[in-house]
Parts: C-alpha cells; structure tokens; sequence
C-alpha cells in the first residue's frame, strides 16, 4: 500500500549520541535548526535526560537555556525528546511519580511537544504516569515496546503490551530496536501484529544500524504498515546509529511512497553536520560489518567500546567472549530483562562479575533491585533462588514500582530550601552541587563558535590553523 510516510529527525539526539557521546554543543546545533524546521519532518527529536546530563557535566551548559535557543530558532515543527522513568542520569534509578510529572511537564513548557517514551522492561505500567502528564501538558506520547530476542519474546508476547498504551492514552506505538537486531523477517510478522493489537493506533519504527539491517527493516516496516520512521543525517548515518535520511527518502520514493522533502535542504543539512565532524574532529558513521554476535550479547549501539574499556580496567579483556556467552545466562535468571539502558549496563556488568569472581559471588545492588521488582515486572520470571538470597526476608514487591515509592519534592524543597523556578528544583534533584557550579561558573552558553559557512569568528579561526597564510579577504 502506497502512503505518506512520516519522518521524525533525530540527528540532534540519537544521531549524535550513538557516534559522538552526546559531545555536540548548543552552538553546532543552532545554524542547522532553520534548515531542519523548514524540510517537514514529523518531529525534530533533539533531547534526553542523557543529553541534559551530559551538557552539565561536559559541555557546561544549562540543559535549559539550550531548550530556550533551540525552541527560537524552530518556529513550525514539533520538538522532541526521549524519556524513560528508570532514569539513568546520576544513578537516580526509578524516579518517583511526582517528580518524574514535573520533569516531563517542565520540558513541555519549554518546547517539547513529542515524548518517545520506553520503558527497559516493556512493564507497560511503567508508561501510565509519563503518558497521563505528557497528554496534560498537551504533548503527543509515544511510547515504545522494545525488541529483544528470547524464548518469551514472541510477536504476540509484544502486541499484548498494546492494550495497556491504548488505556492510558497514548498517541501511537514505536517499535524500538535499539541494538539493531530486528530483521526483515521479523518486521514482516510483529509490525502487521502490533498493528492488529492497536487497532487503528500508528505504528512507528526505530531501527539501529549496528547489524546493518536498519535501513531495510525501515523499507519492511513501511511496506507493513508502518506511519513512519526515526533518520538521521548521512555524516551521522549508520555505524550503531540510525538509517541516513536521504537514502530512506531516495527508497521510499522508488516503492512509491509520497515524502516530501527538498533534497537541496536535505543536502545542506549533511553538509552542515559534515564540516561539524571535520572541525572539531568527530567521526563520521560508516555502514557496519554484519556481526552475528551482537545477536548473542544483544548490546545497544555504542555500548560494546565502552564494555571493552570496562573490561580492561577490570583486566579481563582476554575474557570477553567468557563474558559474551554469560550474558545470556544472566538475562535468563533475571526474567530475560531486555539490553536496553540502563538493564544493558547492569547484565552485562554482572556477566562480567561472574566471570571474574564465580556466578553471583558478587551481585550488584541494581540487580538485587531488579530481581526484588524495583525497576517493574520482568518479561519472565526471575529465578527463585537469586530472589532468597537477595531479599534478607522482604517481599518482591508486584505492585507498580512508582506506586510504592514515596513522593520526593516535599523532601527536595525541605532539604534544598526555596527554588527560583521548576528548572532549577530538578537540575538539583537530578545533579550534585559540584557538577552544576562548573556549570553556572560557565556562564551563559557560548554562542561565538558558530559552525555556518559565513561565520567570520568560524573564518577567522580556520585560517589561524594554516600557518602559511598571511592575508586573506573577507566578502560578504
């Protein structure tokens, strides 16, 4: 069937984030903002609570302030962010229901109109709170269900999770594939699935290219009935990031699909993010090499450089194949829980843990909770056994996890004192108070190192690289 197909655009968000850690500053972003506004995508997805954690402790901007410039320079599309309520950032865990509705509505008053929201162990209860406040705050929820593979993920495993999103409201469903393991095949027979379970509801698809097969499981999708997908620009393209926009618009196109973008723009917008790369030395995406093991550890995009560096600092980097084939176990005992953040972190840090000192000689605090029913209901049962020798005599808890845990803003404005405003109770629920006085000592976001071809400041700086220059004219 011939359709519109709708793309949302996250270059500013998981583009970067897969290929440059989250490095891009406020200033690479803000000269492409008008090209991105003016092609028509659904949503230019740009922000996270990793993003936000990362401007504070690395770029030393105010995650806010950086919501206000990009909102000024986006006048029609809808921004977006993702968001999960087992928060990652700071090791905060699951955040409590009070604070994690003043987050999200926060954010919705400073631009944010489309929520990509997930929840690590597909608990869709997880998603009721998140969805319920983005819908007040006038937002568009979009919640994911995550691919995994394993004996309990089956298509009808998945679409059983619909009915859930339907109740609380949510405006369509993603099919999340963060560790770019789905295929085709299966794109064939869970996207016509989810659909059923929806009835009517769009379904989305947000496929990785860490096997390769994220542009065709794209081109599967549409072709099953899939409302739209997430791109990103060629220069942040592939590699363990997303399908390049501009070949999914050249394919689409050729199936007879209708999308209407203005190739020139697009271009513009790659050769934008490709002087961004060679400037400032960030790499390039490249396709990547079909690798069956990922299909094995099921890491997500980017994770498997930064487990290898944790490895050698543990000295076992010779083990990891060791560690490779105890992934799986360790998902196995705590209710095949998904590889996707932070429940990738934590299994495969446990893996490792077991390799190096025997099974379970050591257990993690983040899998205890996991396996006590703090991060929500895993998609099997945990073992019996881990839970005894975890629990010290307390009861799994079956209830939602945010059900039972206390409110928090009380004991924050109690503990901190009166704030300014909103923005300013969360970055200190969120951060401690050494992170965000480098921050503030930074003062306001430098907006000097503007990447635009005619920026004489961008000008000037290039010629100081090259010695052998002596004169140059500027003409405006």
């Amino acid at each position: 069937m011939k359709q519109t197909v709708r793309i949302i655009e996250t270059s500013l968000r998981d583009g970067q984030q897969s290929l440059w850690a989250t490095r891009m500053t406020t200033a690479m972003m803000l000269p492409v903002l008008p090209l991105l506004d003016a092609l028509g995508f659904e949503a230019i997805e740009y922000t996270s609570a990793a993003a936000m954690e990362v401007c504070i402790r690395h770029l030393k901007e105010n995650p806010w302030e950086r919501m206000r410039l990009v909102r000024q320079q986006v006048k029609q599309t809808p921004l977006g962010m993702i968001c999960a309520p087992v928060f990652s950032v700071s090791s905060k865990g699951l955040l409590p229901d009070d604070l994690l509705e003043l987050y999200l509505k926060t954010c919705a008053r400073n631009g944010i109109h489309s929520f990509f929201l997930l929840d690590g162990l597909n608990d869709m209860r997880n998603l009721e709170v998140p969805i319920r406040a983005v819908k007040e705050a006038g937002g568009r929820a979009l919640p994911s269900i995550t691919y995994s593979i394993s004996p309990v993920h089956t298509d009808e495993h998945f679409a059983s999770k619909v009915a859930d999103l339907k109740r609380f409201g949510a405006d369509a469903i993603v099919l999340k594939d963060p560790s770019g393991i789905l295929t085709p095949e299966r794109v064939r027979t869970l996207v016509p699935a989810l659909r059923r379970a929806g009835e009517g509801m769009p379904v989305y698809c947000h496929s990785h290219c860490s096997t390769g097969l994220g542009p065709a499981n794209n081109l599967e999708a549409v072709t099953s009935g899939a409302t739209g997908i997430w791109t990103v620009a060629e220069p942040l393209a592939n590699g363990s990031s997303l399908p390049n926009t501009e070949s999914m618009v050249r394919h689409l196109r050729r199936m007879g699909h209708s999308v209407e973008f203005d190739d020139h723009k697009l271009r513009q917008v790659a050769e934008h993010f490709h002087r961004v790369a060679v400037r400032h030395g960030k790499p390039l995406g490249r396709p990547a090499e079909y690798d069956p093991v990922c299909y094995i550890h099921q890491m997500p995009g980017g994770m498997v450089s930064n487990f290898l560096a944790q490895l050698a600092q543990l000295g076992i980097q010779d083990r990891f194949e060791q560690v490779l084939e105890e992934i799986p176990a360790v998902r196995s005992d705590l209710g095949w829980a998904i590889m996707v953040t932070p429940f990738s972190q934590i299994i495969a840090t446990q893996a490792a843990m077991n390799v190096l000192y025997g099974r379970y000689k050591v257990i993690l605090g983040e899998v205890k909770m996991l396996l006590l029913g703090w991060y929500g209901e895993t998609p099997s049962p945990v073992d019996a056994n881990l839970v005894d020798r975890v629990s010290d005599g307390a009861e799994r808890i079956n209830a939602r996890p945010g059900a039972v845990t206390p409110p928090a803003l009380d004991r924050i404005r109690a503990s901190h004192g009166d704030f300014r405003s909103d923005e300013e109770l969360l970055l200190n629920a969120f951060f401690m108070p050494e992170a965000l006085k480098a921050m503030y000592d930074s003062g306001p976001i430098r907006l000097d190192d503007l990447t635009a071809e005619h920026s004489l400041v961008g000008l000037v700086r290039e010629v100081a690289k090259n010695k052998g220059i002596t004169r140059f004219r500027w003409i405006n």
